[in-house]
């Protein structure tokens, strides 16, 4: 440490070049929204995944749902019906479209000989051909719940875009067009579907980036401000976080990285932590300047004492951010890379120039009576916090125990059932859509079952047709099934046309004979393409495709288990295999493994911050000691999660990985003095007492710089982002509470001079 005061002029110079270059790479940084970068390619789900989409386009995925609302009691008027058919193929003709579907252009297919004739399903010619439509729909209510609400209020379309843009810019340049289209026709209108979801994700999170950097800004500037009422003060600190920032994100830059779904946090969170090792520093060196050594003495008493603690806090941090890596996915190990690289960064700026610029600073001017860091309330507050545990010991441990019970028993009560979209609240627009569309539509999740028919059959035999038809039937006994797109389904409806649209014949037919007549019948009128995109080429392989509500993991991983159920006791399974699939399904999966490899992390931290702890110490019961304080905050976040009834998703367990490793910090700080004062030869009271009083300061400063800087989170719209601030906030709350009040009584009772 010493060498780094001897050398401060270089190690500036240095770190300033070094700024300049990486400052090149942040300009390599793009940003990067994409859903599909969180699926690990080595996940046999996901591979599967990729080889059915080679065969068969989920056109849900690229479906913008729009609902068009008449100013009527229905929509059976024919001015509405043709104004909504001008704006549905106005739409429909958009650069990137790729195809358009709507209750305007949907077509009724009758057989006329050895050929089919096709009509409108609405005819909006006359009011009088709108009324022989809407007594056909009475008889034949295909449209409705498809392309017609269920209420008769809104007229519907399917705006599926290319697949190709999926997951690009011009996606969100195609859904603005969309809208703009929508809000300069005048009428009502709801929109939804994944794209357009995604569009309006995307554009969330780029906003409340920009809202977090803002917070976090001014949230740094004030607590500088009221700590020091020094503009040094606020500079330097201030530059050492941005410099940290540069130093991390033009990594990133240079590595390929981009700012994502989870990247996004990285910023603000870097922000907080690295102030704690600036506090840390300032306080302990102008406690040693009141004590009237010069500035030299008291900056080499300070990294003496504690920069060996300000090491450790940092890289225990960077542990729990680093935990993250042992997760597949490819954004949450990066975050783990990138925020531990981005923490020890901090670290060693932080050392190289907080000491030389507090040299260079005449104290006097950082010790003002008004500034925070020096009021008097300080030491009225620690006393009374030392008097608190010495005269009220029994009481918090039975407290203490009682509310560890309450918590661990509520901690079964975490709901674990996951959603979608579970981070967009219930009052966004976007959610309220979904939710019409889920009541009136049957609902955007898409749902799709791969099929394969084994040796010796083809999906086109009878035998597995009617295996098929026995899984839809199954299914659409749940109530919430639209209707099925499968290559039964194609030989029911092409049976129902083919005998002149009598409902009797909506089944598979009788024999393989009729079967084949019947595909030729279609593949001569057209139907070659849809046939297609039902059944691969070799026909061993098929798709069964529905849509369904977003109704949570646990209702269908009730409904995977009926079904298998299913096929195993209903089902000829010896001629056919099945396998779940799709965009939601494998969303689904993948929030499960992510949920358990965060899990694991924090296993893994708990190991290595332990190890830690134990090399430092070289005491088992003194481990033991210094985990408690930090396993008793998670234990109560997770009892505030049961009591509220907050489900254990992706970002609700990116906190206990998180928080773990800060909440470590104080207990490390705590503990190195506690053992400075043993080895000074103090009892094990006078230890406490002087520990607390000389370090509880800085620990209450540095938690509430913490608590404040993942409470900016809160401002955000997205559920996880604002789950992850307020739980993490909430641990480190807990956090402090045991490490000024717990922890100083376990060394009472069973610490002793075990160091």
């Amino acid at each position: 440490m010493n060498i780094l005061l001897r050398y401060r002029k270089f190690c500036i110079g240095l770190i300033i070049l070094l700024t300049i270059g990486f400052f090149f790479g942040v300009g390599k940084l793009t940003i990067n929204f994409s859903f599909e970068s969180f699926y690990p390619k080595e996940d046999p789900e996901f591979q599967y995944y990729e080889v059915f989409q080679e065969m068969f386009s989920e056109e849900q995925n690229y479906a913008v749902y729009i609902a068009l609302q008449s100013p009527a009691k229905d929509i059976f008027d024919s001015t509405f019906l043709a104004f909504s058919d001008s704006i549905f193929r106005k739409m429909g003709s958009l650069p990137n479209v790729d195809s358009m579907v709507s209750a305007t252009t949907f077509e009724q297919i009758r057989r006329m000989g050895l050929g089919i004739r096709r009509r409108p399903y609405l005819d909006f010619s006359s009011q009088e051909a709108v009324t022989q439509s809407r007594q056909r729909l009475e008889k034949d209510s295909t449209l409705v719940g498809n392309l017609i609400t269920r209420d008769l209020r809104y007229v519907c379309a399917y705006i599926f875009i290319d697949p190709l843009l999926f997951d690009t810019k011009e996606r969100d340049v195609l859904v603005d067009e969309i809208d703009e289209i929508l809000e300069a026709s005048g009428t009502e209108y709801i929109i939804s579907g994944i794209p357009y979801i995604r569009t309006g994700y995307v554009k969330k999170l780029q906003s409340e980036l920009v809202i977090f950097v803002t917070l976090a800004t001014l949230f740094i500037f004030t607590i500088l401000f009221f700590t020091y009422r020094h503009l040094w003060g606020i500079i330097i600190p201030f530059v050492i976080i941005n410099v940290s920032l540069i130093w991390t994100l033009g990594l990133m830059g240079f590595a390929g990285q981009s700012i994502n779904l989870i990247s996004e946090m990285l910023i603000p969170i870097l922000f907080v932590v690295g102030m704690s090792d600036i506090i840390h520093l300032a306080t302990k060196y102008l406690q040693e300047i009141k004590l009237g050594k010069s500035r030299v003495e008291a900056m080499q008493t300070t990294l003496k004492e504690i920069g060996l603690a300000v090491f450790l806090t940092s890289l225990t941090t960077a542990i729990g951010f680093a935990s993250l890596m042992v997760s597949n996915v490819p954004p949450i190990r990066d975050f783990g890379l990138y925020a531990s690289l981005g923490v020890m960064i901090t670290w060693f700026i932080t050392i190289a120039v907080m000491p030389a610029a507090l040299l260079w600073i005449r104290p006097e001017s950082l010790m003002k009576a008004q500034a925070i860091d020096n009021h008097v309330l300080w030491d009225r507050l620690l006393q009374f916090i030392y008097r608190l545990i010495s005269h009220r010991q029994r009481l918090i441990v039975r407290l203490s125990w009682v509310t560890v019970l309450v918590s661990l028993l509520l901690i079964l009560r975490i709901p674990m059932t996951t959603f979608l979209i579970e981070d967009i609240g219930k009052n966004d627009p976007i959610r309220k859509a979904m939710i019409f569309f889920e009541k009136e539509l049957y609902g955007l999740r898409p749902f799709e079952i791969g099929i394969h028919a084994k040796e010796g059959y083809k999906i086109t035999d009878r035998e597995i047709l009617v295996e098929m038809e026995k899984i839809q039937d199954f299914l659409n006994q749940k109530g919430y099934f639209s209707p099925f797109f499968s290559p039964a389904t194609y030989v029911q409806q092409a049976n129902y046309f083919y005998h002149n649209n009598s409902p009797r014949y909506n089944r598979v037919p009788d024999t393989q004979q009729e079967i084949d007549e019947l595909l030729t019948f279609t593949f001569l009128n057209g139907g070659g393409e849809l046939f297609s995109r039902v059944v691969g080429r070799d026909t061993t392989v098929a798709r069964i495709s529905a849509r369904v509500p977003d109704a949570g993991s646990d209702v269908f991983n009730k409904l995977y288990a009926e079904l298998d159920s299913f096929v195993v006791n209903h089902c000829n399974h010896q001629i056919f295999t099945y396998r779940l699939t799709g965009h939601a399904y494998l969303t689904e999966h993948n929030l499960k493994y992510l949920r358990q490899s965060l899990m694991g992390g924090l296993g893994i931290a708990f190991v290595v911050i332990g190890a830690i702890m134990g090399l430092m110490f070289r005491s088992w019961k003194m481990l033991i000691i210094s985990i408690v304080p930090n396993v008793i905050p998670l234990v109560l976040t997770g009892g505030v999660m049961g009591l509220f009834g907050i489900p254990l998703t992706t970002s609700t367990a990116l906190v206990f990985v998180i928080a773990f490793g800060i909440a470590v910090d104080d207990t490390i700080h705590f503990l190195t003095r506690y053992r400075i004062e043993i080895l000074q030869g103090h009892n094990v009271e006078t230890a406490i007492r002087n520990t607390l009083l000389g370090t509880g300061k800085a620990m209450i400063l540095t938690s509430a710089v913490l608590l404040g800087g993942f409470l900016i989170l809160l401002t955000s719209n997205f559920g996880g982002t604002f789950n992850t601030g307020l739980f993490t906030g909430l641990t480190i709350l807990f956090a402090l509470i045991g490490d000024i009040i717990i922890l100083p009584i376990l060394l009472r009772m069973f610490g002793g001079k075990h160091l």
